[in-house]
């Protein structure tokens, strides 16, 4: 019994020396992780914009996921334009599908939830908000981005079925200058193609904001988001 004892002993030490041992080095690995992350973030905010702009493209060519990752994340809360086109160009090449949440302008939504019955029968009744009710308010984009450093590429919307293999043919485009989206495409209403534009002219954190307008009789600009980021765009709507 001692014999086993002092075997059982023997092997805990051991262990316990292998992990102590082992601690420094996993430690020494975290402590350099950081500091090759830390040194993103630096980078991104470095008060000459140029060397930004050129730490950024070193990123990018890097390739590392998680120093991409924190770069670009990081390149949106710039306010450089340049940053945030190079940024943004490089997040959008790998969008395959992606998500334009629409609302009605505040004066619009204003009557329908107001009482007054004559002014919401009238507003149901006009085409631009029944199509954005058929869309359930946003509309569902496929994309095709020739290459990250490209400002343009191509989109169509797939709210219509989004299963046929037909959508992939691309109608309409889209470019991004100085860290903003323009997008012109067609969309269907009651089997008619209408012709809709948006256009993305400011952040809200990580969210590109601005307007849409699509050619339909008694149209109106109404409000548009884009999130950049998949734990920040809204649930698909069936």
């Amino acid at each position: 019994m001692k014999s086993v004892l002092r075997r059982f002993a023997v092997s805990t030490m051991a262990v316990l020396g292998t992990m102590v041992s082992a601690a420094p080095f996993a430690l020494a690995d975290v402590t350099t992780r950081y500091g090759e992350l830390q040194a993103v973030l630096d980078a991104i905010n470095d008060p000459d914009p140029l060397m930004r702009l050129a730490q950024l493209e070193e990123i990018l060519k890097k390739g590392d996921a998680t120093e991409v990752q924190l770069a670009i994340r990081t390149a949106f809360q710039v306010d450089d334009p340049n940053v945030r086109s190079l940024a943004l160009r490089a997040h959008f090449a790998s969008f395959r599908t992606f998500i334009i949440s629409a609302e009605l302008p505040e004066e619009i939504q204003k009557v329908f939830d107001g009482s007054d019955q004559e002014a919401i029968r009238e507003w149901s009744n006009n085409d631009l908000v029944e199509m954005l009710r058929q869309q359930g308010f946003q509309f569902s984009m496929l994309s095709e981005y020739p290459a990250s450093d490209a400002l343009e590429f191509q989109v169509k919307a797939r709210n219509e079925n989004p299963s046929e293999s037909s959508q992939k043919n691309f109608i309409g485009t889209g470019n991004i200058r100085g860290g903003l989206i323009n997008i012109v495409t067609s969309v269907s209403f009651s089997g008619i193609p209408r012709n809709c534009s948006f256009e993305f002219i400011e952040y809200d954190a990580l969210t590109l904001v601005g307007m849409g307008t699509c050619n339909i009789n008694d149209g109106f600009q109404f409000p548009v988001r884009l999130h950049l980021f998949d734990n920040d765009k809204p649930p698909v709507q069936n």
